[in-house]
C-alpha cells in the first residue's frame, strides 16, 4: 500500500473549535472519524460547512497540500 495516499488534516474554525483527522484519497467525508485536539470525536454534520479559519492537509510522506476551500479539497482528492 502506498501512503501518499494517506492524509493528516488539521482544521481550525472561526468559532475556536480545531479539528484533526487522518483519512485517504478517495475516502467519504462521512465516514472519516474527526477529533477535537482532546481526542473527542466530533460528528460530521457539526463541521459541514463551518466557516474555518485555516485548514492544513498533508500527506502522511510529508507532502503539503493547500486549497481554497474545505469542500475544494474533496472535489480535488476525489
Amino acid at each position: 500500500m502506498n501512503n501518499k495516499f494517506y492524509v493528516e488534516c488539521e482544521i481550525s474554525y472561526k468559532d475556536g473549535l480545531k479539528v484533526c483527522f487522518t483519512g485517504y484519497i478517495g475516502q467519504k467525508m462521512d465516514t472519516i472519524e474527526y477529533h477535537d485536539l482532546d481526542g473527542e470525536q466530533i460528528i460530521f454534520e457539526m463541521i459541514l460547512g463551518k466557516p474555518y479559519k485555516y485548514l492544513k492537509l498533508t500527506s502522511v510522506d510529508g507532502t503539503r497540500y493547500e486549497f481554497d476551500s474545505f469542500i475544494g479539497i474533496w472535489e480535488k482528492l476525489h
